[in-house]
């Protein structure tokens, strides 16, 4: 995900270059106060320019409108609760996690990883990309303008296949030659990433039966308080989904996602890890899983997906121009590592020339309204079920009668693991 959304800078450029080939200009950064090394703005800058010749193909794959470079495919944006838990421990008691109890109003936008829009039949990585609104704090990136938002961006793998961002230039000098598979192996220079490559097998080979179905994790590391860690979210125990779905179908995990949310909801615990002294957890290693063993996921906060419809032509455009950064955060939170460096960098730059490309206002949501207003009609759009009047007589799944016959019970018999 990171590898191809850094790509993408070079759109900033395509349309003056679409017919020229790239050039070593200088490019001046805004480090916008980072502390980055000259080694680390010469990878970026480097990066930069290699990006520019892959630039002008991407954006004859997808055509019009501009997509984002990864992820340009989303399976759906729907509306969802972010719910603070009541027992949350102390030292994740900070930014949005600083008050117990606290709900938020959230989008998310599910997606595939690939940079073409392809069918969902095709093994991609997945992505969930989860935007807090009205948040209380000082942004930590003031350059993102409008209402303040808490962005958790996550794929369906816990680790990346370049380790930092130098490894990401290194990779994209093949890249730049349409060669994918080159920075892993070769013999001049001599190069061998067996576990890269392997990690990168990962990232793109997953089939899923629904976006609501995998867990989803950050890759890379953050800053909460004091506390380094990576987040997670995980369907909520009990969910269920369908066993297999139409993969034959291009667009099958929308539709699969649709009738889930038709009659149903859906639900994610959000977790965190916390970064635990001696053990193997750096910070700037995005290809290093963090031992689950050394310091288990803890959930600090339940997403809520209520039943609604997602597919209206209004909201699949909203979702179309909404934009997700790393950066997007308050309060004492920090995106950590050379490759979160350059995301800031990188992202906002991007979702600036898509926006203008297609001419279309850039925007930071701050309600569930599409249309930017802070109160809509959105009975349509939310399914409310009636329950069974009479209400099941259902206390006890276990009960058994004394006296061995079969019990008089309404309750639902154990099916896949719930009742």
């Amino acid at each position: 995900m990171i590898r191809r959304y850094l790509l993408s800078i070079a759109l900033l450029s395509s349309a003056t270059l679409a017919d020229t080939p790239p050039q070593r200009d200088t490019i001046e950064l805004d480090t916008l106060g980072m502390e980055i090394s000259a080694e680390e703005k010469q990878a970026i800058v480097r990066a930069m320019e290699l990006g520019r010749e892959i630039s002008r193909k991407a954006e004859k794959i997808n055509g019009l409108p501009y997509r984002r470079d990864a992820h340009a495919k989303a399976t759906g944006c729907v509306r969802a609760t972010f719910s603070i838990n009541g027992d949350i421990p102390a030292q994740f008691r900070h930014s949005v996690f600083a008050e117990p109890g606290r709900a938020y109003h959230a989008w998310i936008r599910f997606s595939n990883g690939d940079m073409t829009v392809q069918a969902d039949s095709k093994p991609d990585a997945r992505g969930m990309a989860i935007k807090l609104l009205d948040v209380s704090g000082e942004k930590i990136a003031p350059e993102l303008q409008g209402p303040a938002t808490q962005d958790f961006i996550m794929t369906n793998t816990p680790a990346f296949f370049n380790r930092n961002i130098y490894d990401y230039v290194d990779n994209m000098s093949y890249l730049a030659n349409l060669d994918r598979t080159g920075w892993f192996f070769g013999l001049a220079p001599p190069r061998f990433h067996p576990k890269l490559f392997y990690r990168a097998a990962q990232t793109v080979s997953s089939k899923i039966n629904s976006p609501l179905a995998p867990q989803y994790y950050s890759m890379l590391p953050y800053q909460l308080g004091d506390t380094a860690l990576k987040f997670s979210a995980r369907p909520c125990p009990g969910m269920q989904f369908a066993a297999d779905g139409k993969h034959a179908d291009s667009n099958y995990l929308t539709e699969a996602m649709a009738q889930q949310l038709d009659g149903g909801a859906a639900c994610f615990d959000f977790m965190v890890q916390q970064r635990m002294p001696g053990a193997d957890m750096p910070l700037d290693d995005a290809a290093v899983i963090w031992s689950e063993s050394a310091s288990p996921f803890v959930p600090v906060a339940r997403i809520n997906i209520p039943a609604q419809s997602f597919s209206g032509e209004a909201q699949q455009e909203f979702c179309e121009n909404l934009s997700m950064n790393p950066w997007h955060g308050v309060g004492e939170w920090q995106p950590l590592g050379s490759l979160n460096r350059a995301r800031r960098l990188v992202y906002h730059a991007v979702s600036q020339f898509r926006h203008g490309a297609n001419q279309v206002a850039m925007s930071e949501p701050d309600s569930w309204c599409l249309d930017g207003e802070s109160q809509c009609d959105l009975s349509a759009d939310f399914h409310h079920s009636k329950a069974r009047w009479p209400l099941p007589r259902c206390f006890d799944p276990m009960y058994r009668p004394l006296d061995g016959s079969e019990p008089q019970s309404e309750c639902p018999q154990k099916d896949g693991g719930r009742y």
